[in-house]
C-alpha cells in the first residue's frame, strides 16, 4: 500500500541522514518529501537551492548557535511544518529530533489526526549534549528545554535513535524503548591502499571546527607528541575554529590544509596515508557516534577517540582505534607510540569491518527493516 510519509529535518546537518530515509521510503513505495530550512545551520547563509523532493521551510537567521534567535526560529519552524502537514496530509510522519519544538508539534498533529502514524527519530540530545558545564543541566531552563522532547516522546507509534547511547539514555529518562538505526555512508567504498610514513606520525582532521571539539586536549596531546615524534596534520575542514586549531596546533606539528574534500577517490587517499583520524570532542559533549566517524571507518581509518558510547565500545571490542584517557594525553601518546605497524593494519581492517556491520546502507536498511517490525509488532498487540 502506498503510503505519503513526511520527513521532518530541523537541520542540514542531518540532511544526509534525511536522504537515506527518503530513499528507504521510497524503495517502499512511498510518496516522500523532506520538510527542512531554508537556513543553513552550519554556514548561517540561506539555502536557496532547490532539489527534489525536498520543501524548504522558513527559518529566521541567526549569528550564534546558543541564542534566544535560533530557539525561537526553532519554534516558528515546527509551527510552519505542522501548517505544510495540515496541507500535505500525511500517512506517516518520520521527525528527526532536536528541535525538541517539533516533539511538542507533531504529537499536537498527532492528536488532531489520530490516523497518522508518527516516528520520532532521536539524532542528538538537547540540552545533554551541548558544549556546556554540567552546572546547566541543574537549571531551570534545562529541565524545561528536556522536558519540551520527554512529555511528547511517549505520543508517538514507535521511537528510533541514532546509536546506543541515546536508545539507553531515553530509555533511563522515560521508560521508552527506541530501534537503533545508525547513521550510514551513501558514499562508494574505495579500495585502501596505505601509504604511511616512517617519518612521522599523521593524523587526519574531517569535518567542521566547532566550539564542540576539544582543542585543549589536542593541544596537550600533540605537544606530549612532539617531544618523541614528527607530527602531520591533514586537514578536511571548515568552521569557525579552524583558524584556531591552525594556530594551535600547528605549533607541534606540520598541517596540510585540503580545505572542503567532496571527491570520495581524494578522502580516500588522503586516509591511506594517515595513521588515525581525529574525533576529540568536549567532556561535556553526550554523543555515541559522529558522523566524521562514520567517514574514518568507512575510509579504513582508524579513530582516536574521546566519546563514550557506541564508538568507545566498538573500539574496545573490535580494536578499530584508541580510546584516550580524557585526564592524561601523556598516557594516549604512550598508547600510540606503541604500536607498530602491523598493530595499523589490524586496526584498519577493524575499521573497515565495523563500518560494515553498523554503518553500511545495507546495514541501514536492514535496521530500518526491524524497526518497522518492531513497529508493527507493537501495533498488533495494542489492537488486541
Amino acid at each position: 500500500m502506498k503510503h505519503k510519509t513526511a520527513l521532518i529535518c530541523i537541520s542540514d546537518t542531518y540532511l544526509a541522514r534525511g536522504r537515506q530515509l527518503r530513499s528507504f521510503y521510497l524503495d517502499e513505495g512511498d510518496e516522500v518529501i523532506i520538510l527542512t530550512p531554508d537556513f543553513s545551520h552550519r554556514t548561517k547563509t540561506l539555502i536557496e537551492t532547490e532539489e527534489e523532493g525536498v520543501e524548504l521551510i522558513e527559518h529566521r537567521p541567526y549569528t550564534k548557535n546558543l541564542s534566544w534567535q535560533r530557539l525561537l526560529g526553532h519554534m516558528e519552524f515546527a509551527k510552519r511544518c505542522r501548517e505544510y502537514l495540515e496541507e500535505w496530509q500525511p500517512d506517516r510522519i518520520h521527525c528527526m529530533v532536536p528541535a525538541n519544538s517539533l516533539c511538542r508539534e507533531m504529537a499536537l498533529y498527532k492528536r488532531e489526526h489520530p490516523e497518522v502514524v508518527l516516528f520520532f527519530d532521536l539524532n542528538d540530545t538537547w540540552p545533554e549534549s551541548l558544549p556546556v558545564g554540567s552546572w546547566f543541566q541543574h537549571l531551570p531552563p534545562a529541565w524545561l528545554w528536556k522536558n519540551l522532547r520527554n512529555r511528547y516522546l511517549p505520543e508517538a507509534d514507535h521511537l528510533f535513535s541514532e546509536c546506543e547511547l541515546f536508545h539507553k539514555m531515553i530509555q533511563e529518562q522515560t521508560g521508552l524503548d527506541s530501534s537503533v538505526v545508525y547513521w550510514a555512508s551513501s558514499n562508494p567504498t574505495l579500495a585502501s591502499r596505505p601509504r604511511l610514513s616512517s617519518q612521522s606520525v599523521t593524523f587526519c582532521y574531517l569535518g567542521f571546527v566547532n566550539n564542540i571539539i576539544d582543542l585543549d586536549w589536542m593541544e596537550q596531546f600533540f605537544e606530549e607528541l612532539d617531544q618523541t615524534h614528527d607530527i602531520t596534520l591533514h586537514l578536511i575542514a571548515q568552521g569557525q575554529r579552524k583558524d584556531e586549531m591552525v594556530e594551535r596546533l600547528g605549533a607541534h606539528c606540520t598541517i596540510i590544509d585540503h580545505g572542503a574534500v567532496y571527491d570520495a577517490q581524494k578522502k580516500q587517499d588522503i586516509f591511506d596515508t594517515c595513521a588515525f583520524g581525529l574525533n576529540i570532542m568536549k567532556p561535556s559533549v553526550e554523543a555515541g557516534l559522529s558522523m566524521k566517524t562514520v567517514d574514518y571507518l568507512q575510509g579504513g581509518l582508524p579513530v582516536i577517540n574521546s566519546l563514550r558510547g557506541d564508538v568507545h565500545d566498538w573500539i574496545e571490542k573490535d580494536g578499530c582505534g584508541i580510546n584516550i584517557d580524557r585526564d592524561d594525553p601523556a598516557h594516549t601518546e604512550q598508547v600510540l607510540a606503541e604500536c607498530t605497524y602491523d598493530d595499523l593494519m589490524h586496526m584498519r581492517k577493524a575499521a573497515r569491518a565495523v563500518f560494515n556491520d553498523y554503518l553500511s546502507v545495507e546495514a541501514f536498511e536492514q535496521a530500518m527493516d526491524a524497526g518497522l517490525a518492531a513497529y508493527e509488532r507493537s501495533r498488533s498487540q495494542r489492537a488486541q
